[in-house]
């Protein structure tokens, strides 16, 4: 099963300006795949909980297009992923003012454990504290020279920036960065020009090694025994230098030898492009050790040991070209002396492969619009694609744009990821610690004077989760709220509902955290998903449509309209460069959409539904899912999906929501919306609704659909109760009553179930007003103040089942004392012949309910 996770979207593809970045060349292809930032707001999950003294949080509203909305939600882009969960998302715009491009991305632990991203953006560096990996903090930005390319590393508490638009090295203290406090102490310019393109340090040794910054130019060599003051210490220059990691071997044959495995060329890097191994334990005399160039080379750009020191996996930046998939080189550097090719391997995308890292077993790769992959290397020359989460969801093109870096080596065994357009993601890759479930499915009413729901929480090894931290968190209108769960022993919890207004939407989820203090929620991506409940006894529906069997009095086209292509019709969706691959409903097939064969064109198409007669329906609310994308093209205010009301059989209109910003269609999908009518107009009985889909810019492709609808209100007052046990009889226990259906006299579906009675044996069903229980008979009367008999009779099947239909439409006796009315209770039984039975009086009587009933 690959899980999606969805975030609300508002991407341009206009090209973004970028006359103030620094390129190391003209000619660059990330120049000119360039386009605007994201622009929407990310995700957050735990910025919505009420924790660290915020004031009342409240869930994202139903329908709104403001916040990110997923599965359940609204609006949202749809992340593909396997065995990756998303914790966090930070755009750029959240990482600090201006930025309009992300880059590198490292990671920092302070004394106390706490846990922070540092990201490279265009105009600076972010440090983000992400000790709590669903509510990422940013504690400082601090600006640097503007350039697409800023790396950072760290040593002891310090953090090292270079960029490609100069500037030399920026050196950060983080000492105090728990307090909040990050500082510029230092910039270092001496070593030659201060551009650069990357910066490697060995911390087993202490040395800082800058790579590139112009052409031809190698590494330079900084001394960090003061760290706030490196000294330039040497240099080597064989070759352009791109990327570089150097590390001190301990033991084995190059034991006390410090060793650079750099990757580049000449020039820029791209004349015979390759690995150069040089032993940089003597600063002031490096030796190369081996110059490798690799198979089909054509732009050697970043490698990472395996821990063991045997193998190098490589990225080549330039080898994908459109025909060669993304590749990763394996080279075996168990000899530094000789290193050779030995393997590669691909998961078959198409995209540019970028940065990778190693630990344990793993490989994590960062491949622009394929965004994060990770492979298992347990057979180190053959890595199989394991766990990925597609940042760029729309292709897997080979194009400059998506994760550009990742760092998976926090202790906690969280991973980050930088992108070039989305800024910093947080994830956990694999199987959670802590899982969720629930017992039975959500439900979809909740009583109001309080409710309870058994929850399961399991953990991936004992102790994983953190005691105490299981939560019922839920917005009944009025903020949202958190209710510790109870624990019943095991894996087993119960969730208390506390008393809710009747008819108020409840949202609600689910959440634990495990001991890295990461938040786990059912469902996922809560709160921007949740359930959602009535509060109420029973529902009563107006509408309720799948669209599977066919357009049950749906109007599509009115004269009013102005399209010319694109006319609403019930179908099958194609999928297309802005139409989903497929209706919404579970196991269905159709929906309606915007025309099969041509998007929206001309102007405005409508789509109406069939009379709803709400009147005298106090708190009605519509839901439904729909689809609104484009394919291409700059659409514009007049671009727009709406939704209307009429309570006037469609004379006249009211707004609920103009949605004027549709989403690409990389990054479109299926979202729920739903209203509480009673916020827009008075319900009457010609209450219809209607969906509007317009295309006024002739440069843009519109798509909308619609499905899964249902007009529906929670009707309070209403319930059924026991009242006294049945007597046994000739055949067994006795004779035991219960009810199918609800006790609302709107919806009228009420059933008397008797079963466990004497087959083929005459009864009877009465009720009356009261509630005494008097012996009779074999059994006990249990209706009092006035009996009034269900005509006509009836009698046990050959099972002992007897089932009596109310009409609550047409009381038994047409009014009078005895009517059912809305507020009233009466209790109910069964009277019946029992010639066998164990008290010899010939007949019994089952078991009595108490019924209450609403409107």
């Amino acid at each position: 099963m690959i899980p999606t996770f969805l975030v609300r979207t508002c991407l341009s593809l206009a090209l973004l300006s970028l006359g103030a970045l620094a390129f190391v060349h003209e000619d660059d292809p990330k120049l000119l795949d360039r386009v605007a930032p994201f622009g929407g707001p990310g995700y957050t999950p735990g910025a919505h909980l009420p924790r660290h003294g915020r004031p009342q949080q409240f869930l994202p509203p139903t329908g709104s297009t403001s916040l990110l909305g997923t599965g359940l939600g609204s609006g949202s882009i749809q992340f593909p992923a396997q065995s990756v969960t998303l914790l966090s998302w930070l755009p750029l715009g959240q990482l600090a003012a201006g930025a309009n491009s992300g880059n590198d991305c490292w990671g920092y632990v302070a004394p106390s454990g706490r846990e922070y991203a540092l990201i490279g953006l265009s105009n600076g560096t972010a440090f983000v504290e992400i000790s709590d990996p669903s509510d990422p903090q940013v504690i400082s930005f601090q600006s640097g020279s503007p350039s697409l390319w800023r790396d950072v590393k760290t040593y002891e508490s310090y953090a090292y920036a270079v960029s490609e638009g100069g500037g030399g090295i920026q050196i950060f203290d983080l000492g105090n960065i728990d307090n909040g406090q990050v500082n510029l102490v230092n910039t270092v310019t001496s070593g030659g020009t201060q551009k650069s393109h990357n910066v490697a340090i060995d911390t087993e040794s202490g040395y800082l090694y800058r790579c590139g910054g112009a052409s031809d130019t190698g590494l330079r060599i900084y001394n960090l025994s003061n760290p706030t003051s490196p000294q330039f210490v040497g240099s080597w220059h064989g070759r352009y230098v791109h990327d570089v990691q150097v590390v001190t071997y301990t033991s084995g044959p190059y034991a006390g030898r410090e060793i650079a495995f750099a990757c580049g060329g000449f020039g820029n890097g791209s004349v015979q492009t390759g690995l150069s191994i040089v032993d940089v334990t003597n600063k002031n005399n490096p030796q190369v050790r081996a110059q490798y160039q690799y198979p089909g080379g054509r732009y050697s750009h970043q490698a990472w040991l395996s821990e063991d020191r045997q193998v190098l996996y490589l990225d080549d930046e330039l080898d994908e070209n459109g025909v060669l998939p993304t590749t990763t080189h394996v080279i075996d550097v168990s000899d530094i002396d000789d290193p050779q090719h030995v393997s590669t391997f691909t998961n078959g995308n198409s995209s540019i492969g970028h940065n990778l890292y190693t630990k344990g077993n793993l490989v994590f790769e960062a491949n622009y619009r394929s965004g994060l992959r990770v492979f298992d290397v347990s057979s180190p020359l053959a890595g199989v694609e394991v766990a990925s989460f597609d940042t760029w969801p729309g292709d897997d093109t080979d194009a400059f744009n998506g994760l550009w870096s990742c760092y998976p080596y926090f202790p906690s065994g969280v991973v980050i990821g930088s992108d070039l357009e989305k800024g910093l993601f947080v994830w956990w890759v694999g199987t959670p610690p802590v899982s969720l479930a629930l017992a039975a499915n959500a439900p979809e009413l909740i009583a109001p004077g309080g409710d309870s729901l058994l929850v399961t929480i399991a953990e991936d090894a004992p102790g994983d989760l953190a005691v105490g931290s299981a939560r019922l968190f839920f917005d009944a209108g009025l903020g949202l709220v958190e209710v510790p769960l109870v624990a019943l022993g095991g894996d087993d919890y119960r969730a208390d509902f506390p008393a809710t207004t009747c008819g108020a939407e409840v949202r609600w989820f689910i959440g634990a955290r495990s001991q890295n203090g990461t938040l786990w929620t059912l469902p996922d991506e809560a709160p921007f998903t949740s359930y959602r409940s009535l509060s109420g006894d029973v529902e009563r529906v107006a509408l309720e449509e799948d669209f599977e069997v066919g357009p049950a009095g749906w109007i599509a086209g009115d004269l009013a309209d102005t399209a010319t292509a694109g006319i609403w019709e019930l179908g099958v969706p194609v999928a297309g460069l802005a139409t989903p691959d497929s209706d919404h409903t579970p196991g269905g097939s159709q929906c309606w959409l915007t025309g099969a064969n041509s998007d929206v064109g001309g102007g405005f198409t409508s789509l109406t539904s069939p009379n709803m007669d709400l009147a005298g329906w106090n708190d009605p609310i519509l839901s439904f899912w729909y689809w609104f994308s484009k394919g291409e093209g700059s659409p514009q205010p007049p671009d727009k999906f709406s939704i209307r009301v009429s309570v006037d059989g469609g004379a006249q209109w009211t707004l609920l929501e103009a949605i004027d910003t549709p989403q690409h269609a990389s990054i479109a999908s299926w979202r729920h919306a739903s209203f509480r009518l009673k916020d827009f107009v008075v319900p009457t009985g010609s209450t219809r609704v209607r969906f509007m889909a317009a295309d006024v810019n002739i440069d843009s492709i519109i798509e909308a659909c619609v499905d899964d609808l249902r007009v529906s209100e929670a009707l309070c007052g209403c319930s059924i109760t026991p009242g006294c046990s049945a007597a046994a009889n000739s055949v067994g226990a006795g004779a035991q009553l219960s009810v199918l259906g609800s006790p609302s006299l709107t919806v009228n579906d009420l059933e008397l179930h008797s079963h466990s009675g004497v087959p083929g044996q005459f009864g009877v069903h009465f009720y009356g007003p009261g509630n005494f229980e008097t012996p009779f008979g074999d059994g006990s009367l249990c209706v009092s103040g006035g009996t009034f008999r269900l005509q006509p009779p009836q009698s046990f099947n050959s099972s002992g089942e007897m089932v009596r239909v109310i009409d609550l439409a047409a009381p038994p006796t047409g009014g009078g004392q005895s009517e059912i009315l809305a507020g009233s209770t009466w209790y109910f039984q069964v009277w019946y012949r029992d010639p066998a039975g164990p008290l010899g009086n010939g007949y019994n009587l089952s078991s009595s309910l108490g019924i209450s009933f609403c409107p």
